[in-house]
């Protein structure tokens, strides 16, 4: 998060939105913070700044209403120790630490997130990818995870198809079929990773480390939203918080893996 406190204007009397970033960088600021409720005085101006002064008691409003969000995502817990175990004390929670050292692609900021998500550029169309994680953040805030990671398996696949479509017209013209977006995910998957993986180490290092990891990995998620959350089961399925935040951590380092992989592709047929 940018070093310069936050501007709260008139014209963000009804900005959640707004108040969610100002919120989550008090909270990665100041670890000592441990009530909410009317504690927005003059000790936080390196986090906000009230023009004019009286929209603070506004701003009071929308900061609680998030911190209860907070609460139900289990960034923050009610109660501050044995001694102050209620209203309006809290503390971080485990995860919240988690959430609050992640440096970018905080799906509790989720304005934040697809404003991330959209500046990673390059050859691929992702629109698809981004409106499915779209919804998949809307899911994640409401505390529903099952759902949460189903969508981002859908948006991952988005994001795979596009990457399929890009390379194809680049290989020779017998192995074309192999990406054919008509050939079921698995195979298709397989047949992209060996190839990744037949590469050189020269050529191998012209592309980011990770995708040794995000190209493998990418099947995980998407064979998760298709056998294990898209089909009734006789046990329902389980997706914890911390599982739903590592896949909204996941997608955007495959998306920009996937968006050097198509650039790479354009001129070394692979």
């Amino acid at each position: 998060m940018p070093g310069e406190p936050v501007v709260f204007r008139d014209a963000d009397f009804d900005n959640l939105e707004l108040a969610r970033e100002i919120v989550l960088r008090r909270l990665k600021r100041n670890p000592d913070w441990c009530q909410f409720d009317r504690t927005w005085g003059d000790g936080v101006q390196d986090v906000v700044r009230f023009e004019p002064n009286r929209l603070r008691s506004r701003f009071i409003e929308l900061a609680n209403e998030i911190m209860w969000q907070l609460v139900v995502q289990c960034v923050i817990t009610i109660g501050k120790d044995a001694h102050n175990d209620a209203y309006p004390w809290f503390r971080i929670t485990a995860h919240g630490k988690k959430v609050l050292d992640a440096e970018r692609f905080v799906p509790h900021d989720p304005t934040g997130y697809i404003q991330e998500l959209v500046a990673i550029t390059g050859p691929l169309d992702t629109a698809v990818a981004i409106a499915y994680a779209g919804e998949a953040l809307n899911c994640y805030g409401a505390g529903c995870n099952v759902a949460a990671a189903l969508l981002l398996g859908v948006a991952a696949e988005a994001a795979f198809n596009e990457l399929c479509d890009s390379i194809r017209p680049t290989l020779a013209p017998a192995d074309r079929p192999n990406l054919e977006l008509a050939v079921p995910v698995r195979p298709r998957h397989r047949w992209l990773v060996a190839r990744y993986e037949s590469l050189r180490g020269g050529e191998r290092r012209r592309l980011p480390e990770s995708l040794d990891v995000t190209l493998k990995f990418l099947y995980d998620l998407i064979r998760r939203q298709r056998n294990d959350l898209g089909h009734p089961q006789a046990q329902p399925p389980t997706t914890t918080r911390e599982e739903a935040f590592m896949f909204f951590r996941f997608l955007p380092t495959f998306i920009g893996d996937a968006q050097e992989l198509a650039q790479y592709c354009a001129t070394n047929p692979i």
